[in-house]
């Protein structure tokens, strides 16, 4: 979902065919072409490390990773099984 949705994504804007879809993204598996390359701003654990670290704990990063995960899920009407389960 997060590669279908990419138009409010600064870092991603060179990705972006126009229509919030990454460039990258395999309609067919539903993966990532570039997966072992791709940028930074889509690995959540080393963006956190590298980046949003002094911004947030570890533990608020996930918690608004996770949120936006369950937003971009309820917009599109998913079973409520895939939603992320957050802990206080």
């Amino acid at each position: 979902m997060c590669c279908q949705n990419i138009s409010h994504i600064p870092e991603l804007k060179d990705f972006n065919l126009g229509n919030g879809i990454c460039k990258y993204f395999d309609f067919q598996t539903k993966g990532c072409k570039i997966y072992e390359q791709r940028p930074l701003i889509c690995k959540v654990d080393e963006s956190f490390e590298k980046i949003y670290f002094k911004q947030f704990s570890q533990k608020e990063f996930y918690q608004l990773n996770a949120q936006v995960c369950n937003n971009m899920q309820e917009k599109l009407n998913l079973n409520l099984s895939f939603r992320v389960k957050i802990s206080n």
